[in-house]
């Protein structure tokens, strides 16, 4: 059926070629600083939905309220002007 014609080493070499150009342009501390930050934000959304079942406790309400304010000085310590990102 195919006759004489070469077979390639991996199947979906050509269909990867455009998904690799794109990882290779991505920065891997901003991808891990976003995954960080989105493990972040579904915590704090787990914890907001667990309160339309539980009452709220002091404590989980300071844990949750510590975590924000640390992810917070993450973000502001991260985005400082000469942190090695783009300066202008």
């Amino acid at each position: 059926m195919g006759g004489n014609r070469p077979v390639p080493s991996h199947p979906y070499t050509a269909a990867m070629a455009p998904f690799s150009r794109a990882l290779a342009r991505l920065d891997v501390l901003r991808v891990a600083a976003g995954a960080l930050g989105l493990a972040v934000l579904l915590m704090v959304a787990a914890y907001a939905f667990a309160l339309t079942t539980s009452p709220a406790t002091p404590r989980g309400v300071v844990s949750a309220l510590a975590l924000i304010v640390i992810a917070g000085a993450g973000l502001l310590y991260a985005w400082r002007l000469g942190a090695g990102g783009l300066v202008e």
